[in-house]
């Protein structure tokens, strides 16, 4: 059941190059910020959540190990979130660049689709358990789109149902959209952590040694 799991990730791959539907066109809907303009100055006006500090002293044992493990798995599983966005957002540009015809974008997806489930299934395949699930959480973060929601709109609600059933026997939920500010917060500070480059001193602060290198594969080396 656990190498079931592991192949979720390479599902949501199959997806989200699904021909039948755009990525670009299913993500969720960005705020616009507002603003008014005071003379020759433009003053943005957004109402931010309130900051939550968890100070580290304040752990037990158990949970400095549960801290540990988190930032181990995520630094196996942010940099394939982040690549996958990335792929995703150069087939979109790629598609709109080339003014495709509907048979000549089919078969464009189709090929991607290819490459990518030969490239990434022995990947994904060396990931935990948990690292694959913490993947998922972070795809949605980058992409905008659940994968309950990729996979029911691209691959239909029978196979969404299934893999939302197989996501909560460990405890999983396909349906949650990424919360910064509630259930995800803890990965958020890891994803500040990264966006500021501290991750790696992070790391090595931790663990004694520099990150591990991840796997790519040659295509995108």
């Amino acid at each position: 059941m656990k190498n079931l799991v592991r192949i979720l990730p390479l599902l949501l791959l199959a997806a989200l190059f699904s021909p039948s539907l755009s990525a670009q066109d299913n993500r969720r809907e960005v705020k616009v910020m507002e603003y008014y303009v005071n003379g020759q100055d433009t003053i943005f006006i957004d109402e931010l959540p309130p900051a939550v500090i968890h100070p580290r002293q304040t752990m037990n044992k158990r949970d400095w190990v549960k801290y540990y493990k988190r930032v181990h798995n995520f630094s196996k599983a942010y940099p394939y979130a982040l690549m996958i966005s990335q792929i995703i957002n150069e087939t979109d540009s790629t598609i709109a660049a080339e003014n495709f015809t509907r048979r000549q974008r089919e078969k464009f997806l189709n090929r991607k689709k290819e490459e990518l489930l030969k490239d990434f299934d022995p990947v994904f395949r060396k990931l935990t358990l948990k690292q694959g699930l913490m993947m998922i959480r972070l795809i949605d973060r980058e992409c905008g789109m659940t994968p309950y929601y990729i996979l029911k709109n691209y691959l239909g609600g029978a196979t969404a149902s299934f893999w939302q059933g197989v996501a909560k026997l460990f405890k999983g939920n396909l349906k949650q959209p990424y919360d910064r500010y509630g259930e995800d917060k803890d990965l958020e500070e890891l994803v500040g952590y990264w966006q500021r480059g501290e991750f790696d001193s992070l790391y090595y602060m931790i663990f004694g040694k520099p990150r591990p290198e991840i796997l790519v594969p040659e295509r995108y080396r």
